[in-house]
């Protein structure tokens, strides 16, 4: 029994750290050899070509090695050809250096000669198989438009029925302008990216390891929206395939990769409040609808189940202390999370702001994971009206698919009495139990995140990656991750409606003062392409890009909390 070792430098030209996977492939009766090779140059010998043949026609290939018209290698021909002409600055040739120190060019750079010596080198055809029907979720034209079915050079189609589009859609398609060659980059991107997630369903190894390696070529974080996803995509199916055959695969990405800083994701946050609606939308919303429920309360608790750096307080804090006639005696914060250090500065910043706005204040930090906190760490008093916070938090709570720890932070959040429960979250359905329909609506989803950043900020900011890079993260968990490590569970406000009034909670529904408050928001952005619409009949509030709901706010409270009818509905 013999190992051949194929190396897969996964990173992307832009990355000085690139993500390297290392795929052993045992093939049985052949001799050891101690020689590495990239799959990119794999050499097949002529007595083996029967099997080169079926091996392409299962990748979606004509199964031709002759170099007839529109086979394999005259569609790379065409590839390399486009590569020349230097219509894109993705696609030139670069010189890429992974992480061992190693100098390799990206295959798409030279055509690869169909004989060399007693060698016939395959370079497999990129397959392409349909998002999965359950998603019923692909990319908006806006992002990406799908083509009209095509045959391939030999008027076939594919087994299960559907037309083979032409892999290299890239170099033939005559593109009229920028924005028809853009389309036809995304729709190769694409078609690769989905070639690999089938290539990973049905255990074909030496066929991921090729597609990851023209994904790590193609796509770049400094590309189109599309070219971007795509990007993160492929660092997420690496990762996957390295974590569900740890025998076979080996992984050695950068540490800032799987383990961003605290200050990274700090600064990202930041940055993300700075240049886009998104952040304030979620908390001007949902404090509008705080203030109607506290208001003439005169001790008011808030409970932030995930506070972090506090940016949605000084707005709330503002406008406790300008309420009259009374603004409330003594303003509570209770706020968890699991860096001790953050949430003493978080403490510290927000008991400066209350004093200056002679706002008597108090900050109490609960330093635990959610699933660990209890009621007595609270310090939940009968005098305080109190409000919880769940902003952004609800979905880490189903990462135990018994529903055993959701119905936990129900009953915690119940136990305190509150007399409203803010809740906002992405409107995505992204808690599926199949990866690939995650994949597909984490493409479309996260295809038009992207596409808002490109609003905001210049293509080559710096500013933009580390933002992006926050939501990379959860691309990567919602892909890549099984179990309780998958925590990025997304669900839609139907989904949330049902999970909410299952656990015994009511809505109380968003009313036109947030909505006012929203489109407030909205405006100081000045881009017509944010809009917001309303969930059933007010029963909560959805920041939309173009077509894509983007996050969702709602109000909540428990069915059985005394004198809560008084904020049942808005107004």
């Amino acid at each position: 029994m013999g190992t051949q070792r194929l190396d897969l430098p996964c990173g992307f030209a832009s990355r000085k750290d690139p993500l390297r996977v290392a795929l052993s492939v045992e093939k049985p009766g052949a001799e050891t050899r101690g020689t590495s090779c990239s799959f990119r140059r794999n050499p097949v010998t002529h007595s083996s070509s029967s099997s080169m043949v079926a091996r392409t026609s299962s990748w979606g290939g004509t199964g031709e090695i002759d170099g007839g018209r529109g086979g394999p290698w005259e569609r790379r021909r065409s590839l390399k050809r486009f590569h020349e002409r230097g219509s894109c600055d993705d696609y030139r040739a670069k010189r890429l250096v992974d992480v061992e120190g190693e100098v390799w060019l990206p295959q798409s750079t030279q055509e690869p000669p169909l004989v060399e010596g007693d060698k016939v080198f395959l370079v497999p055809t990129a397959a392409s198989f349909p998002l999965p029907s359950s998603s019923s979720h692909t990319l908006s034209s806006a992002y990406v438009s799908s083509p009209e079915p095509t045959k391939d050079s030999s008027g076939n189609t594919a087994s299960n029925g559907s037309r083979i589009p032409c892999s290299s859609g890239v170099a033939d398609a005559g593109c009229d302008g920028d924005g028809s060659l853009t389309e036809q980059q995304g729709l190769e991107l694409v078609r690769l990216l989905t070639s690999c997630a089938e290539s990973i369903s049905t255990g074909n190894y030496e066929a991921m390891n090729f597609f990851l390696a023209r994904l790590g070529e193609m796509a770049t974080p400094q590309g189109t929206p599309i070219h971007r996803v795509v990007a993160y995509c492929t660092e997420a199916l690496a990762l996957r395939v390295a974590r569900l055959r740890p025998r076979m695969f080996s992984v050695a990405p950068p540490r800032s990769l799987l383990d961003p800083t605290e200050d990274d994701n700090a600064t990202a946050l930041r940055l993300l409040d700075c240049v886009s609606p998104i952040p304030k939308f979620l908390h001007f919303t949902l404090n509008e609808r705080l203030l109607k429920a506290l208001e003439g309360r005169d001790r008011v608790h808030i409970i932030d189940f995930n506070i972090k750096q506090g940016l949605q307080w000084p707005s709330l804090f503002q406008s406790l202390a300008s309420r009259r006639p009374n603004p409330p005696s003594h303003v509570r914060l209770t706020g968890v999370g699991e860096s001790r250090q953050d949430l003493q500065d978080t403490g510290i910043r927000l008991a400066r702001l209350a004093e200056s706005f002679n706002l008597a204040f108090e900050f109490h930090a609960v330093v635990d994971r959610l699933e660990d906190v209890r009621l007595w760490m609270l310090h939940v008093k009968r005098e305080e009206c109190l409000a919880v916070n769940c902003v952004l938090t609800m979905h880490k709570a189903l990462h135990d698919e018994s529903g055993k720890a959701f119905m936990d932070l129900l009953d915690l959040i119940r136990s305190t009495h509150p007399e409203i429960v803010v809740v906002a979250e992405p409107e995505a359905k992204h808690n599926e139990p199949n990866w690939e329909t995650r994949l597909a609506r984490s493409l479309s989803y996260y295809a038009a995140i992207f596409d808002s950043m490109d609003d905001a900020l210049p293509k080559d900011s710096q500013a933009r990656i580390k933002v992006e890079e926050v939501f990379a993260k959860e691309i990567r968990n919602i892909v890549a991750c099984e179990g309780d490590e998958r925590t990025e569970r997304h669900e839609s406000f139907d989904g949330w409606s049902k999970l909410m009034e299952d656990g015994g909670f009511r809505c109380l529904g968003i009313g036109e003062r947030e909505m006012l408050q929203g489109r407030m928001i909205l405006r100081m952005y000045s881009c017509e392409k944010y809009s917001l619409e309303k969930q059933g009949e007010g029963d909560g509030l959805t920041l939309m890009w173009l077509d894509q709901p983007l996050y969702t706010v709602s109000a909540w409270a428990p069915g059985d909390v005394a004198g809560s009818s008084s904020v049942s509905q808005p107004s």
